[in-house]
């Protein structure tokens, strides 16, 4: 079993109480489940099946058949006919009336024996001869002590009947009577030869069978023998039917006990019984045991589970975990009896597990003050004092309850620990960096409010491994201890896509209890990294961009004052001169796009495009480009930097010219969304026809000269406001550009 297994694997770190623990509850086990095989194979201990079979036969009664009469001999008949024994020739009178009348029944059983020769047998022979008459007769079993030549049936009656048969009864052993047994010493049982149907036995069972008994309040069709003889009863309703004929009077004692007998305050008549095993005989109602092996089984698994709930789950699950189990039983042995016709005998096995939860509760709470007293003592770092305080423990049995004691010292230990641990979460949370704490094996124990805010909550979370983490961040699978040897520069994306660098790194620590513990930081380098950006780009322009122009108006220069400048030298000056001034422009516009805030005003959106495309008009015109702005009868208002987001509109512009086809419209198209209550935004969106997308590409990306991408996403961002861009992968798609800010409503 798993259990097992899991508790050998974790056999090393068990304390010694804990081993005990698992040792007790195997010994515990094995004998339980011994008991119960040797109960079942011994049939011992079966009263609370007797009393299950017997109530689930009350709320299920069988239902008896019109085939079957029984002719009484009640009180009435021997009043009529005199003492007991009835004289012979009566019985010769009603078989006479009955075949006189054409009204012969199928078979007819007397449960009454004919035991010493009387003169009138001549004449009751003869009226058995015109019958299929059954006569019952002693069937000593092997180990009565009464021998077979005890009791003589009359020769003559022997003789004129159509067999011999036996009415034995068979008793459980709660003295009550359930079943019969078919065939006894050769002898079938009077019920199964009025039947006519083959025996039944099988190896197991042998020819034992219990009864599904009718409800005496329902009973069998039934006449009492005195009336049939003085012609109030009709003769048609003996008619091709099974006749019993036998005494219910209870002054004859043919009364015994069955499940019903303590509804009714009186026993059932033997004629009824015998009535009852024909009719489970004609309507295949007989019960028969389960086998042997099923039944242990099925109770070997169920206690089984019973025990391993014992040993895993909490007092309160395993208390329903094993009431599941015992009414699964019954609700299993109730199916089968009523649809089934087996019986299924859960008592040994409810018992077992009632009997279970006893027995093991002392060692639980012996285990519970154990272990509290151990934890207590490891707490508080007094290896002595679980000693001290066992020993105050026996001295105080009776003023004080022993679990309450451990209770208390176990709460003013786990405060102790609780101060301890409180103080590391207000340190690990005021810290200014992101960090979290795991265990030995890597399970995250707390994170602060900084590690939250920098990673997903989801793999922060308490309990989580860290492997799930090193995963989401692109980290080898190493052991922590690797992973600690050095720094990792890792990059998040947050749920606006942008990009956040950290540097990882990792520490072992030690608790109070010299266990090892991880701490994990994250230290933010999103800063560092942008502003070495920035300086490699600002580097970049003045090494190189700004120092070309320079140097072709110097050679300019130097060629002028030799050659008495010509206007077409001067042209080229004015040219270079320009191009400085836009790469001043652009410098300056970066280092303004850094500032931490911006200086916005309202404006119409319409009011910045205009002026962007104002600036990007001729260049348009020199390749045969078109602008065309489409726009709402009511321009939307947004709160921006005119100077910085103009700009952004430019730049978008010029990239849309210098990389779009000649002869092709540049659209830019501006709307809003008013009916978003939450988040209205204004959209402005920018589409043209690529000549070379390729180089459309490499513009987007920052490898170009120019301000570039980073810059429109840098402006757009501290605007509150998000971009998306549309690159084609084949020459004269559409490539688009679009601007999304938040909208501002004026006040009116």
């Amino acid at each position: 079993m798993a259990v097992f297994a899991a508790s050998h694997r974790s056999a090393r770190r068990l304390s010694a109480d804990e081993r005990r623990y698992y040792r007790e509850w195997c010994v515990i086990a094995l004998i339980s489940l011994t008991a119960l095989t040797v109960f079942t194979v011994m049939n011992w201990g079966q009263s609370l099946g007797f009393v299950l079979y017997d109530q689930f036969h009350r709320w299920s009664p069988a239902m008896p058949g019109n085939e079957i009469v029984v002719i009484e001999i009640d009180d009435r008949t021997l009043e009529a006919k005199g003492s007991w024994p009835i004289a012979r020739s009566a019985y010769a009178e009603l078989l006479r009336k009955l075949a006189d009348s054409g009204n012969q029944p199928r078979a007819i059983g007397f449960d009454i024996f004919f035991s010493q020769p009387q003169p009138q047998d001549q004449a009751l022979a003869e009226q058995m001869r015109r019958h299929r008459v059954f006569l019952a007769k002693e069937q000593p079993r092997r180990s009565s002590m009464v021998s077979a030549e005890s009791v003589q049936i009359s020769p003559v009656l022997a003789e004129a009947a159509q067999g011999l048969v036996q009415v034995n009864l068979s008793f459980e052993k709660d003295g009550s009577l359930r079943g019969f047994r078919l065939v006894e010493e050769g002898v079938a049982q009077m019920a199964l030869a009025m039947s006519g149907l083959p025996a039944r036995s099988d190896v197991v069972n042998g020819d034992y069978r219990r009864l599904h008994l009718v409800h005496p309040q329902v009973g069998f069709p039934s006449a009492s023998m005195a009336d049939v003889l003085a012609g109030q009863v009709p003769l048609e309703l003996f008619k091709d039917k099974f006749v019993f004929i036998g005494s219910t009077a209870p002054s004859l004692g043919d009364h015994y006990p069955t499940l019903y007998s303590g509804l009714l305050d009186a026993g059932t008549p033997g004629v009824m019984l015998h009535a009852n095993l024909l009719s489970n005989l004609l309507h295949d109602e007989l019960v028969v045991p389960v086998h042997p092996g099923l039944q242990l089984g099925v109770a070997l698994l169920c206690v089984s589970l019973a025990l391993v709930a014992l040993l895993v789950l909490s007092p309160l699950t395993e208390l329903v975990v094993n009431l599941s189990i015992a009414l699964s039983l019954v609700l299993l042995s109730f199916v089968v009896l009523v649809f089934a016709h087996r019986w299924f005998d859960p008592g040994l096995s409810m018992m077992a597990i009632v009997l279970l939860k006893p027995a093991w509760a002392w060692r639980r709470n012996e285990m519970i003050l154990s272990f509290m007293g151990e934890r207590a003592a490891i707490l508080e770092k007094n290896q002595h004092h679980r000693k001290r305080v066992w020993a105050g423990l026996r001295l105080r049995h009776f003023t004080s309850d022993t679990l309450l004691q451990y209770s208390r010292m176990l709460d003013k230990a786990i405060n102790m620990a609780s101060d301890r641990l409180n103080f590391l979460q207000r340190l690990v949370a005021e810290v200014p960096v992101a960090m979290l704490v795991t265990d030995e094996q890597g399970r995250i124990l707390l994170a602060n409010s900084g590690m939250l805010q920098a990673l997903p909550a989801d793999l922060v979370k308490k309990g989580h491994h860290l492997q799930a983490l090193f995963r989401f961040l692109a980290l080898p699978d190493q052991p922590l201890g690797l992973m600690a040897s050095k720094d990792h520069v890792v990059t998040v994306q947050d749920s606006k896509h942008v990009s956040h660098h950290f540097i990882l790194r990792m520490a072992q620590i030690h608790d109070a209890d010299d266990r090892l513990l991880w701490v994990m930081s994250l230290t933010d380098i999103s800063e560092m990294r942008r502003f070495q950006a920035e300086r490699d780009r600002t580097l970049q322009l003045l090494s190189h961009d700004m120092r070309t122009p320079v140097s072709s108006i110097i050679a300019l220069s130097r060629e002028g004052q030799e050659a008495q400048m010509q206007a077409s030298v001067e042209e080229h000056i004015r040219r270079h001169a320009y191009t400085l001034l836009g790469m001043m422009d652009d410098f300056i516009f970066s280092i303004q796009a850094q500032a931490p805030q911006y200086k916005r005003v309202d404006v119409a959106l319409d009011e910045l495009v205009d002026a962007a495309v104002s600036q990007v008009q001729d260049l348009a015109e020199v390749k045969g480009m078109r602008l065309i702005v489409d726009m709402e009868a009511d321009p939307p208002f947004i709160q921006a930097n005119e100077r910085l987001f103009t700009r952004v509109l430019v730049n978008l512009l010029v990239n849309a010219v210098r990389y779009g086809k000649s002869h092709t419209d540049i659209r830019i198209d501006i709307s809003s969304d008013p009916a978003l209550q939450q988040h209205p935004m204004a959209r402005c969106r920018i589409s043209n026809v690529v000549s070379d997308p390729q180089e459309a590409i490499g513009a987007e990306t920052g490898k170009s000269f120019g301000l570039g991408l980073e810059f429109v996403k840098t402006v757009v961002q501290k605007h509150e406001g998000s971009h998306r861009l549309e690159l084609p992968s084949q020459t004269g798609e559409l490539a688009v550009a679009e601007l999304s800010m938040p909208l501002h409503v004026l006040a009116h």
